[in-house]
């Protein structure tokens, strides 16, 4: 993999940091690797020290592992972690609709329908338009006018990305995903609960489905 290299030396901790967490939810460092600290360093341009530290924080945050004797290893996507993060992700995005619907707005629409068309714009372009899909829920939270709502959805979307990935790898197609949101706006335009829920509900599903049914072969 081809990391962009950093020359502030106050940077170096965190350039690595990102630019590795990076590579694990876009799938450029898979799943289950073994990390060659050597081959970091050189690829991130940073010494071994900084690059420790770096990983001593994926560390905390479950993003790897480390096994005494064999190395440091990328987390592997498991059927617990899958399932505790979707309920979650269920759970607050219904939660989101619930909040939204009664302070949708002519304007507010319009806003949602922009964002809507960004994601149209990547539908060939599956790295932005992770990302853009991510952006289109969180834009929703923020509508919902829940702080602490949108920090919690916003806490989780990097491993949503990092399954979202996974999802493509398995074969969940960009134009289903593209359809489900526009049936989401649908809603929200008619203002119709039951409606909205059920297609966020089915959109979260479909990823999920497709996730798991990759964990299982």
């Amino acid at each position: 993999m081809n990391f962009l290299k950093v020359e502030q030396p106050q940077l170096f901790k965190d350039h690595a940091y990102k630019e590795i967490k990076k590579g694990i939810i876009q799938h450029e460092i898979e799943p289950g690797s073994l990390l060659n600290e050597r081959s970091l360093s050189e690829s991130l341009g940073i010494s071994r020290t900084p690059l420790k530290l770096a990983l001593q924080q994926l560390e905390l945050e479950g993003w790897l592992q480390s096994v005494p004797r064999k190395g440091i290893f990328v987390k592997t996507i498991n059927r617990q972690d899958v399932d505790d993060v979707f309920q979650l992700r269920k759970a607050n995005e219904v939660l989101v609709i619930e909040l939204l619907i009664p302070l949708l707005d002519k304007e507010t629409i319009h806003k949602i329908e922009k964002v809507d068309k960004q994601l149209s714009d990547f539908k060939r372009d599956p790295l932005k338009f992770v990302y853009y899909d991510a952006s289109f829920h969180l834009f929703l939270a923020e509508l919902s006018q829940n702080l602490r709502l949108y920090q919690l959805i916003q806490n989780l979307t990097d491993h949503f990305n990092w399954y979202g990935f996974a999802a493509l790898k398995a074969g969940l197609s960009l134009d289903n995903v593209y359809n489900e949101h526009k049936l989401i706006i649908e809603g929200l335009k008619a203002k119709d609960l039951r409606q909205t829920k059920d297609a966020v509900i089915t959109h979260i599903d479909n990823t999920y489905n497709t996730i798991i049914s990759n964990l299982k072969q």
